[in-house]
């Protein structure tokens, strides 16, 4: 794609209906892009979701905070030689995946302004 700096001096002509514009403007608002940073990210074959909520980095901050306590606890019963049962683990591998799903739909270039 085109450095920011670079100017775009070509212009590109398309003509929609009325709804199909107003199915474009939604997405793009959905996006957070401008509708030419939409559209151009679009026609590269590039793959456009909503952007994130703005409160989705305290989320994985407060998941990834969870984990680690989580981690600590397992590590302290490990060194004191007291076994502990597999739902633990369980919730520590399911902390991890939660984390990887929010990483992986949220992942940059994905709407990211």
């Amino acid at each position: 794609m085109a450095s920011k700096k670079e100017n775009r001096d070509v212009r590109l002509f398309i003509r929609v209906t009325p709804e199909e514009l107003d199915e474009i403007k939604k997405n793009q608002d959905k996006a957070g892009l401008r509708l030419s940073e939409y559209a151009r990210r679009l026609l590269m074959g590039e793959v456009v979701v909503a952007a994130p909520p703005a409160d989705l980095n305290i989320l994985i901050r407060e998941i990834k905070r969870v984990g680690s306590n989580l981690h600590q606890v397992l590590h302290k019963l490990n060194v004191l030689g007291i076994a502990h049962g597999p739902e633990l683990d369980q919730c520590a591998i399911e902390i991890h995946e939660v984390l990887h799903l929010i990483c992986q739909t949220y992942r940059p270039g994905k709407g990211d302004g």
